[in-house]
């Protein structure tokens, strides 16, 4: 069930990194997701990277702080299907909010490497 785990949230968040490949500022993202992977690709082979979860809950905490303001505007917008049609200039929130979303997820996927839940 661990090595599931491991697998999966590792492949997730690879995925999520390699969707960030297309967006307008793609190094940020692309380089939280992917680092993020590391860790549970780390516990594949046996590897714990508690520095390195340290780091990316930081940049996942710095990333939520920045797109917090635009996720509320998503949320009061009462426009809560727009999360999953094209992004439109007028509606900016959209973008904010499935970067808020995505940096749930991670942060998510990643709280077991620290608090070391048992996975059976």
């Amino acid at each position: 069930m661990k090595r599931a785990y491991h697998l999966v949230a590792a492949a997730l968040l690879l995925i999520m990194s390699i969707v960030q490949l297309n967006d307008p500022d793609p190094a940020y993202w692309v380089t939280v997701y992917a680092t993020a992977a590391v860790i549970p690709a780390g516990q594949l082979i046996g590897r714990k990277f508690a520095s390195l979860w340290i780091l990316v809950m930081g940049m996942i905490i710095a990333g939520l702080l920045i797109s917090l303001p635009g996720f509320w505007d998503y949320l009061t917008a009462d426009d809560y299907l727009s999360i999953t049609r094209e992004m439109l200039g007028d509606k900016p929130y959209v973008e904010y909010g499935r970067e808020f979303l995505g940096l749930v997820i991670a942060a998510f996927l990643l709280m077991p490497y620290r608090f070391r839940i048992n996975f059976s």
